[in-house]
């Protein structure tokens, strides 16, 4: 029988799985959309201080959720707050609060994400009208978001949504994390999120490179090489686990 402390950490679970599906569906359609062919404008940046205000404001209004979604992903993360989560018994559910606040902060971007009046341009590819620029482009998008989508079942998924913490309690396991390694939690601590390189090109891929894109791609990208610190720790047990396996599919195909 649940108690009603799992019941409403298992529903908040359900939630943040339904949550980042949803939210990173809507950012990869936002990333993956092409730029159309405009005409009237052929400039990079605004020439003149009167066009320069008028770009000046979507962009602030833009930076304001860009930052917010960073502030919220570093904030809850933080010790103070997983305290807080114990402290009012939902210890269980902290996975599934954070992955919920960070698919809903991204929702809020994408839905109040404003362009400027006139889209002006660093770069610019017409796809429209070439089929093959506009495969690439998709295909690309597609094979990051699998390549993300993969690298988060191997860094356990269910884990990473809140999912597992739920189960383990209701069959009176210890927490999830306790059954791994040493130092594979140490590098989780770090690194929770699949492929800087699949996540860059969905941020800098794109046939028209805009100022809000750019500005969106800027500091996203920063913020991901300043945060995902691994160390060198890091990387000599990725090094080992890989030349383990290496050793197991030997033995295998003997």
């Amino acid at each position: 029988m649940l108690s009603v402390k799992q019941l409403v950490c298992f529903l908040l679970s359900l939630l943040s799985f339904l949550s980042v599906f949803y939210s990173v569906g809507k950012l990869g359609v936002f990333l993956a959309t092409p730029c159309r062919a405009q005409r009237t404008v052929t400039q990079a940046l605004p020439a003149t201080h009167a066009e320069l205000q008028a770009a000046l404001f979507p962009l602030f209004f833009n930076s304001v959720w860009v930052v917010l979604f960073v502030l919220q992903h570093s904030f809850m993360r933080a010790d103070r707050v997983k305290r807080f989560w114990s402290a009012i018994g939902l210890e269980l559910a902290e996975r599934s609060l954070y992955n919920i606040a960070s698919s809903y902060c991204l929702l809020l971007l994408l839905k109040n994400w404003h362009s400027p009046p006139t889209q002006y341009r660093l770069w610019f590819f017409d796809v429209d009208g070439n089929t093959t620029l506009w495969w690439v482009m998709v295909g690309a998008h597609v094979l990051s978001w699998i390549v993300v989508y993969g690298g988060s079942l191997m860094v356990d998924l269910p884990e990473l949504i809140g999912l597992k913490h739920v189960y383990y309690d209701i069959n009176d396991l210890a927490p999830p994390m306790s059954y791994k390694s040493h130092q594979l939690q140490s590098y989780y601590k770090r690194y929770r999120h699949p492929s800087f390189v699949a996540l860059t090109v969905v941020l800098w891929f794109t046939n028209g490179m805009t100022i809000d894109r750019c500005l969106l791609a800027v500091v996203w990208s920063v913020y991901m090489y300043l945060a995902w610190n691994t160390t060198k720790e890091d990387l000599k047990y990725q090094q080992a686990q890989l030349e383990r396996k290496r050793t197991e599919l030997v033995r295998v195909s003997e």
